[in-house]
């Protein structure tokens, strides 16, 4: 199967936002579509392994920020390639909080869910959502999972080594390194041992095989 043409099918790039132990997560998602307008309802893919995707399934309510042209990289990979397991995303950008969920600020757009019906999949699971509200924050052009792949991806990597090379007050041992990819960056952070993953196993991000992630 030629992988390639996965990316022809291009959507948005969204901030995903949900309630936990802590106060909340989130990560960044890119396969979200409208697909009814009685009740006003959307669809939702999220990684399994993902830890806010298992913080959903307990809540079964979601934010999205629709992130537009021209937004921080640090904003895309701060959500997207590290783990709400070992950070507290939602600190390191301005946001707001609204009924009991987080949002970022300086949106295009801003969503609140609640899920209908989930859909497991041996990867991912899909997730059908009624949007209880919606507003339109400004006039602006969406970033796409194109614009990424095409122009922005090295733009995040870059700000996120810039990040990663502050000091964070502990030094990294044998115990908290991660499989991450080499492509775009991302951390794995699942519950099954990245070893024991199936070998079609792609990077959620990217969809790159697990040859491409390296332990760092």
């Amino acid at each position: 199967m030629d992988l390639n043409a996965l990316y022809k099918l291009t959507h948005g790039l969204y901030v995903l936002g949900a309630k936990d132990q802590r106060g909340y997560c989130g990560c960044i998602v890119d396969a979200v579509m409208q697909v009814a307008n009685q009740p006003v309802a959307i669809a939702l893919s999220c990684a399994n392994t993902g830890y806010t995707k298992s913080c959903i399934d307990k809540t079964g309510e979601f934010s999205l920020s629709v992130l537009c042209k021209g937004v921080d990289p640090f904003v895309v990979a701060n959500f997207g390639y590290q783990s709400s397991r070992n950070v507290e995303k939602w600190k390191n950008v301005e946001y707001f909080e609204q009924d009991g969920l987080p949002y970022l600020c300086h949106n295009l757009a801003t969503f609140r869910c609640k899920v209908i019906h989930s859909f497991p999949m041996q990867s991912n699971t899909l997730y059908v959502a009624e949007v209880v509200s919606a507003k339109s924050d400004r006039d602006a052009e969406p970033l796409t999972y194109l614009d990424y792949r095409s122009y922005f991806k090295q733009d995040v990597m870059d700000s996120f080594k810039k990040y990663t090379s502050q000091p964070k007050g502990e030094p990294m041992t044998d115990n908290n390194k991660k499989w991450v990819c080499t492509v775009c960056g991302y951390v794995y952070d699942g519950d099954i041992p990245f070893e024991d993953l199936p070998d079609d196993w792609l990077c959620p991000l990217c969809g790159v095989g697990k040859e491409f992630f390296e332990l760092q």
